[in-house]
C-alpha cells in the first residue's frame, strides 16, 4: 500500500507537468495467480481460477492507477466503481503457464502468470460509460458475488467428496461437475460485460456462450438485451429508410424478449424492469399502437416496480416517467379535441405530474452539468403546456407559462456558464502552482525528469508545442523524428537521442537496440545530481514490459547508482522526515490537501529534493526486486529485500512479508 500510495501521488504531480506531452505511455502490470485443483475439479477450470487470481491481483494495482487518474481529473467516484473501471480497462495477455505436483496428496498446482496493459483511451472509454450508466456498476458486483457464491458451494461439495463414498460419491462429483459449468458461464459472463458497448459484436456472442453454458443466468439475459437494444439504436435510430426501421424492430423485439427472460428468471431485478420500460417506451414510437393508454400504463407499471426495487438509474427513470405523462398530456388534448370540449384542468395535471417527476431526478443531482440537464428538460417540459394555449388562443397563459420556460432555460445557463468559469480558475490555479513549482528546486528536478530532458533533445518547448494545431504539431514532430534518426544513422546521436527515440519505435527489437545504446553512452558519463537521478529514471523506465531477468538487470543497475548516493540523502533528508512527507501524502484527499503537500514539497533545498528522490528510488527499486524474486520462487532473495524495506522504511506491510517468508 505504501509503495502504491507513493506512485499514485508522485503521479498525481507528474501528469500535470506532463499533461498534453508527446503521449501517454499505457500502464503495464505483471501479476500472477497459484490455484491447487481439489478433489473432483477439472484441470480447464483450475487454471481458469490461477488466472482469475492473478488478474484481480493486477485489478488491484490497476485500480490505484485508475483512483489517481481520476482524482487529476478532480473526479470523485466510489470504490466499486474505480473497480469496475480498473476491470474493464486492462487487456490481459497470458505469460506463462505452468502445473506442478504438490504435496503428499499428488494435488496439482497451476500457475498463471498475466501481463495487464491499460491505455488512458480505455480507461476514458469506461469511465465514460460507467457514468453514463450507472447499471454496469450493479452488474459487476452482482457477478462479483456470484463468483463468491460459486467458490463456497464448491469448497462445501469439495469436503462433501472427500468423505462420500459408493453413490454418494458419484452425485456429489457431477454436482461438482455442473457447478464448474456454471463457473465457465460466469466467465463468458464477465468478458461480455468488459467488451459490452465497446465492443457490441464480441459481448453479444459472449453473452450467448454464457447462456449456453446456463440457461438460468438473469443477468446475461439483461446484458443481451441491453447490449442489443443500445447498439442498434445508436446504429439504426436515424431511421434513415425503411430497412433501417425494419432492422431496428427486429433487434428490439429481440432484446425484448431476453429481456422477459431475466425478469422470468428474477422477478426482483430491478434493472432489468428499467430496461424493459425504455426498450417499451422506444417501441411505442416507433410502431402505431392502438391502445395507447393500455400500453403506457405497462411501461409505467415498469418504472413504478423499477424504482420500489432501488433501479440503479433512478433519474432516468423518473425522467421516462415525465415523458409518459407528456404522452398522455397530447393524447388528452387530442381526445378533447375530437369531441370538441376542452378541459384545461386535465391537461395541467398530467403536465403538473411530469414536472413533479422531473423534480424527483434533479434531487438526485450532484454536480453542475446534470442540474443544468435537469432545467434544461424542465423548460422543454413547458413547450407541451405553451403550445396547448397557443393552439386555444390563450395569451396570457401562453405567456405565463412561457416566461416559466425561459427562466428555466436561464438557470441551466447560468449553471453551465458558472461550471465553465470554476473550471477555467481551477486550470489557472493549478498552472499558477504549477508555475510556482517549477521554480523551486524539487520542482525543477521533476520538470527535468519529465520534460526539460526532452526539449534539451528536441530543441522543442512543449509548452509551445502544446498551443499549437495538432497538423503543426505533428509537422514539428515529424522533422523532429527525421532529425535525430539521420544523426543515429551517422553514429552521431547522443544518449539521450537514443533513448527518446525508443519511446516512439514501434518494432521491438529497434526499440530495445536504441534504448540499450542510449543507456550505454549515458553510463559512460561521471552523472552526478539530477544527472545521476535521471539515469536511475531511465533504468526504470527500461523494467517497462520486460521479462523478470532484464527487469532485474535494470533494477540492479539502479540500485548501484542509488547506493552511492544514499548515504548522503539520508544525512540532508531524515527518515523521519522522508516518511512524514509520505504519510501526508497517504492522508490527502483532495485538491487542495495534494497542493499543501506540494507546497512542503516546494520548501525542500536542492539537497533535500535529491535526497526525496534518492529515498523514493531505494524503496521503490527494493519493493520491486522483492516481488521479481517472488514470482521466479527465490523466497530468500525476496527475504533480503523486505528485511531491508522492515528495517530501513519501517514499513509494516514489508514486515508482514518477512514474518510470512521466514515460516
Amino acid at each position: 500500500m505504501f509503495k502504491r500510495n507513493i506512485i499514485n501521488f508522485i503521479f498525481l504531480i507528474l501528469l500535470f507537468l506532463i499533461k498534453n506531452s508527446f503521449a501517454y505511455e499505457p500502464v503495464v502490470i505483471i501479476a500472477d495467480g497459484e490455484y491447487v485443483m481439489g478433489a473432483g475439479e477439472s484441470m480447464e477450470v483450475s487454471e481458469e481460477k490461477a488466472k482469475r487470481i492473478a488478474v484481480q491481483k493486477a485489478a488491484e494495482q490497476a485500480g490505484a492507477y485508475v483512483k489517481s487518474y481520476t482524482k487529476v481529473k478532480n473526479l470523485a467516484l466510489e470504490s466499486d466503481v474505480i473497480e469496475v473501471i480498473a476491470n474493464h480497462s486492462m487487456k490481459i495477455e497470458v505469460l506463462d503457464r505452468k502445473k506442478t505436483v504438490v504435496g503428499d496428496i499428488d494435488a496439482i498446482k497451476f500457475y498463471v502468470k498475466i501481463r495487464a496493459t491499460m491505455s488512458q483511451e480505455a480507461i476514458e472509454a469506461n469511465l465514460k460509460k460507467v457514468r453514463q450508466d450507472q447499471s454496469i456498476v450493479e452488474e459487476y458486483n452482482r457477478l462479483k458475488a456470484d463468483f463468491d457464491k460459486q467458490n463456497r458451494e464448491m469448497e462445501k461439495l469439495k469436503r462433501q467428496l472427500e468423505l462420500a463414498t459408493g453413490g454418494d460419491k458419484q452425485k456429489i462429483a457431477k454436482l461438482i461437475s455442473e457447478e464448474e459449468k456454471k463457473y465457465k458461464a460466469n466467465l463468458w459472463l464477465e468478458r461480455a460485460q468488459q467488451k459490452d458497448i465497446i465492443e457490441p459484436e464480441e459481448a453479444i456472442k459472449a453473452y450467448k456462450k454464457a447462456l449456453e453454458l446456463n440457461p438460468d443466468i438473469p443477468q446475461a439475459y439483461f446484458g443481451l438485451a441491453k447490449t442489443l437494444y443500445k447498439t442498434n439504436v445508436l446504429k439504426y435510430g436515424l431511421l434513415e429508410d425503411d430497412t433501417q426501421k425494419e432492422k431496428l424492430l427486429r433487434a428490439l423485439k429481440e432484446a425484448f424478449e431476453n429481456i422477459n427472460r431475466a425478469i422470468s428468471l428474477d422477478e426482483n431485478y430491478a434493472d432489468a424492469y428499467a430496461l424493459r420500460a425504455e426498450i417499451l417506451s422506444y417501441l411505442g414510437n416507433l410502431e402505431d399502437i392502438a391502445e395507447k393508454k393500455d400500453y403506457n400504463d405497462k411501461i409505467l407499471k415498469d418504472i413504478n416496480r423499477a424504482l420500489a426495487l432501488n433501479a440503479s438509474n433512478k433519474a432516468e427513470l423518473y425522467y421516462l416517467r415525465a415523458s409518459m405523462y407528456l404522452d398522455e398530456l397530447q393524447n388528452a388534448e387530442l381526445e378533447q379535441a375530437k369531441a370538441d370540449q376542452f378541459d384545461y384542468r386535465v391537461i395541467e395535471e398530467y403536465f403538473n405530474k411530469a414536472l413533479n417527476e422531473i423534480d424527483n431526478a434533479g434531487s438526485l443531482c450532484k454536480e453542475e452539468k446534470c442540474l443544468a440537464d435537469y432545467y434544461r428538460r424542465k423548460a422543454y417540459a413547458y413547450i407541451f403546456i405553451i403550445n396547448y394555449y397557443l393552439r386555444r388562443e390563450d395569451i396570457a397563459k401562453t405567456k405565463e407559462f412561457t416566461s416559466m420556460r425561459d427562466k428555466f432555460l436561464k438557470k441551466a445557463d447560468e449553471i453551465e456558464k458558472q461550471k465553465i468559469q470554476q473550471e477555467e480558475k481551477f486550470d489557472k490555479e493549478v498552472q499558477e502552482q504549477i508555475k510556482d513549482l517549477y521554480q523551486t528546486e524539487f520542482g525543477k528536478i521533476v520538470y527535468e525528469l519529465e520534460r526539460g530532458w526532452k526539449e534539451k533533445v528536441t530543441g522543442i518547448s512543449l509548452k509551445d508545442l502544446e498551443e499549437k494545431s495538432r497538423e503543426e504539431q505533428q509537422k514539428i514532430f515529424n522533422q523532429m523524428e527525421t532529425t535525430i534518426r539521420q544523426k543515429i544513422s551517422s553514429g552521431k546521436a547522443s544518449a539521450e537521442e537514443y533513448i527518446l527515440m525508443s519511446y516512439f519505435e514501434e518494432n521491438p527489437q529497434t526499440k530495445k537496440a536504441y534504448f540499450d545504446r542510449g543507456i550505454a553512452l549515458y553510463e559512460k558519463r561521471n552523472s552526478q545530481g539530477v544527472d545521476a537521478i535521471l539515469l536511475v529514471q531511465f533504468y526504470l523506465d527500461g523494467t517497462i514490459m520486460q521479462n523478470d531477468d532484464v527487469k532485474l538487470n535494470y533494477l540492479n543497475k539502479a540500485k548501484a547508482v542509488v547506493d552511492r548516493n544514499f548515504a548522503q540523502a539520508q544525512k540532508v533528508l531524515s527518515m523521519d522526515e522522508f516518511r512524514l512527507l509520505i504519510s501526508e501524502m497517504e492522508k490527502a484527499k483532495s485538491d487542495i490537501e495534494g497542493f499543501n503537500v506540494m507546497k512542503k514539497l516546494a520548501k525542500l533545498n536542492r539537497q533535500q529534493a535529491e535526497a526525496f528522490h534518492w529515498l523514493q528510488f531505494a524503496f521503490m527499486i527494493s519493493h520491486q526486486k522483492a516481488e521479481i524474486y517472488e514470482r521466479l520462487d527465490l523466497p530468500l532473495k525476496a527475504l533480503e529485500e523486505y528485511l531491508y524495506l522492515c528495517n530501513t522504511f519501517k514499513i509494516d506491510e514489508a514486515c508482514k512479508n518477512v514474518e510470512r517468508l521466514k515460516k
